[in-house]
């Protein structure tokens, strides 16, 4: 049994980080496991992968050159596991040999990337597909909007995240470390964090740390500035090492208009840390508001202060969240039983 991941690129992203998670178990327990990326060999996991000994196979050049590295890298393997939508419009021209294959696709995002000919190229891999994940349940409720197809052909699978060994100890700082981890693009909506973090004064009492890269990043630095913020607020980058990440935060903020399931609130959580979100997405179903952290409805800054206050001022809460959230991630997200679902279809 071979098998080859396959993503548009490793850049960081949900999807991205989901992979590489895959891959690394996979290969930890002895299977011949690849990725094919159209990406680029600098893209900021790929190396991550490599260090890995996980093969990567980097397909570009001009359409033709394409094609016909495809096939030649296709023909090796006998599971091919789709990560992106624009893989599966890759793939259209070569579905023939894909008849012939085992072919998995597992859908990561609520929103369609921008490029043509998406729901013709999914009703053409609709022939060749073995099985169809979503990992989300809003996910699976939008497949027949976005190609046509019935959700009944769609089985959600949780994203899978390494859980530490025990949980961090937050809430231990005189001052809460608040962090936020994503792409810097306007629906996370990270504007709307700055410009409340500075309104409702939330840093007299906490930092706030921004990880990411993005179109919004020379915009978000710039308000921060204005905003006279920037002792409080750092930019950190895209920073790949998550333990350099998590290691002495005490609070996720998740502000986004929509979401499937970010890998950012399972990592946080995997470590003991517990987040304040959006009630976006598929988040209402890992965070029970109070218990392991708390939810919001989109823009009520209000309740995101109220809350903040409430975990600053209450310092044992924010402990006993983050313990419970360690404890849900570790029976409900470990990469280990999601890999071995995955490994149930592989071939």
């Amino acid at each position: 049994m071979r098998i080859i991941h396959c993503v548009s690129s490793l850049q960081v992203g949900g999807a991205e980080k989901c992979v590489k998670n895959l891959v690394s178990r996979q290969k930890d327990k002895g299977l011949d496991v690849s990725v094919l990326s159209f990406g680029n060999k600098n893209d900021a996991f790929q190396q991550s992968i490599e260090t890995e000994n996980v093969d990567v196979v980097n397909v570009n050049g001009n359409i033709i050159l394409r094609l016909f590295k495809l096939i030649i890298v296709l023909l090796k393997y006998s599971s091919i596991h789709i990560h992106s939508p624009a893989v599966i419009k890759a793939f259209a021209p070569i579905f023939p040999l894909l008849l012939f294959k085992n072919v998995i696709y597992t859908i990561h995002g609520e929103v369609e990337p921008p490029i043509s000919f998406l729901r013709g190229s999914h009703k053409i891999a609709s022939i060749y597909l073995d099985k169809i994940f979503a990992v989300s349940e809003p996910i699976k409720a939008g497949i027949f909007q976005r190609y046509g197809w019935h959700s009944s052909i769609v089985e959600v699978v949780k994203n899978g995240v390494e859980v530490a060994e025990a949980p961090h100890r937050v809430g231990h700082g005189e001052k809460l470390n608040l962090c936020t981890v994503s792409r810097l693009v306007p629906l996370k909506n990270i504007e709307q964090l700055i410009v409340n973090f500075a309104a409702k004064k939330v840093h007299e009492f906490s930092h706030l740390h921004v990880y990411g890269n993005g179109p919004e990043l020379e915009k978000l630095t710039t308000l921060t500035e204005r905003l006279a913020m920037s002792p409080f607020v750092t930019f950190h980058g895209a920073v790949l090492d998550e333990k350099s990440i998590y290691e002495d935060k005490d609070l996720l903020l998740i502000n986004s208009t929509t979401e499937g399931l970010p890998m950012s609130l399972l990592e946080a959580m995997a470590r003991g840390i517990p987040a304040l979100s959006t009630d976006v997405g598929d988040i209402g179903a890992v965070i029970n508001s109070g218990e392991n952290g708390y939810i919001y409805d989109r823009n009520d800054m209000n309740t995101w202060l109220k809350h903040l206050n409430n975990l600053n001022g209450e310092r044992k809460e924010l402990k006993e969240m983050g313990e419970k959230a360690y404890r849900f991630i570790t029976n409900n997200y470990s990469i280990d039983s999601v890999s071995m679902l995955y490994e149930s279809y592989y071939s």
